[in-house]
């Protein structure tokens, strides 16, 4: 794909996105669109109704801890930054009407300022005139949130492996002395370009990186979310009925395991059973400590402290 026709199809699926549409994202989660070496993942959300396309381990693993959220209303991954002045994200959100949320600047115009060499390409009009355009960045997550009020509101997420890749592109690479410092300025000058980006019309952003989340959060997530969109075919009352039978189970400190074997054994279907205990978790229906394993055949450990109480500084928008 050359760069126009990049340039092209980026602009065609972000440029007229309205609330009620499908979002879909500049870049695929697929071979053809993603950066060479990318790992990729294609992730069905139950609650969102769609794929998200994430491009790499760290992305899916935030990607995971945002929909665990319960206040969490839509994610637009690889969101693209737009060149010129553009419209709030919400704008047309339903729960926005009425109000008029300030717009976002463009990148170009806060490249300027800041001493960023903007990426450019060249394209060919229409006119057979070939022109110098800006290229548009893309984010890695930007989070649409509730708060207690009820009233929507964004926070942006840039993801890496690591802390230090937020200050130096291309770490591992060998390099010179002047070489190291231009991958340095450029990585700090493109973070505050996304920064003051999303900070022109109030949107917080946070730098967050694999290395912040402990690793069994990591592997529960991982677990929960493989399991949270399982269908279930029995009877709604039945498998409430399950899920009381659970809970009294993991209170009492008795394997959660047994209780869906006895049902499973009545009833049939013993893998929806199970499946519902892992949706229960996810749901946070049941109040199991996922700084520990979940290992279902053991008794499963209360929570001790909420992962979205460790981390929710990571969802917090701007003070008001």
């Amino acid at each position: 794909m050359t760069p126009q026709q990049r340039f092209e199809l980026i602009v065609s699926r972000q440029g007229r996105f309205k609330w009620g549409d499908t979002y879909v994202p500049s870049t695929l989660a697929v071979p053809r669109e993603a950066p060479k070496g990318s790992r990729i993942s294609r992730l069905n959300s139950r609650k969102l109704g769609r794929t998200l396309h994430v491009l790499s381990t760290p992305e899916r693993i935030f990607t995971q801890l945002a929909l665990y959220h319960p206040d969490i209303l839509d994610i637009h991954e690889q969101k693209m930054l737009s060149p010129v002045t553009t419209g709030h994200p919400l704008r047309g959100h339903p729960l926005t009407i009425g109000t008029f949320p300030a717009p976002l600047r463009g990148t170009l115009e806060i490249a300027h300022e800041i001493g960023f060499k903007h990426y450019e390409i060249t394209i060919s009009g229409s006119d057979g005139v070939r022109r110098k355009m800006p290229f548009p960045y893309q984010g890695d997550l930007l989070l649409f949130m509730k708060d207690r009020a009820g009233s929507p509101y964004a926070v942006n997420w840039s993801v890496k492996d690591v802390r230090e890749a937020f200050t130096e592109r291309r770490r591992s690479s060998a390099k010179t002395p002047v070489q190291q410092k231009k991958d340095r300025d450029h990585a700090q000058l493109r973070a505050k370009l996304e920064a003051e980006y999303y900070a022109s019309a109030g949107i917080r952003t946070v730098q967050v990186s694999m290395d912040m989340i402990d690793p069994v959060v990591i592997a529960n997530l991982d677990l929960l979310f493989a399991m949270h969109g399982l269908p279930v075919t029995h009877d709604t009352q039945l498998m409430e009925d399950f899920s009381c039978a659970v809970q009294e189970a993991f209170t009492d400190g008795v394997t959660v395991a047994q209780v869906a074997i006895q049902y499973g054994t009545r009833w049939g279907s013993r893998d929806q059973f199970l499946a519902r205990v892992y949706q229960d978790i996810w749901n946070r229906k049941l109040a199991v400590n996922l700084f520990k394993p979940i290992l279902i055949d053991h008794p499963l450990s209360s929570e001790e402290s909420d992962v979205l109480s460790v981390y929710g500084g990571l969802f917090e928008e701007f003070e008001k």
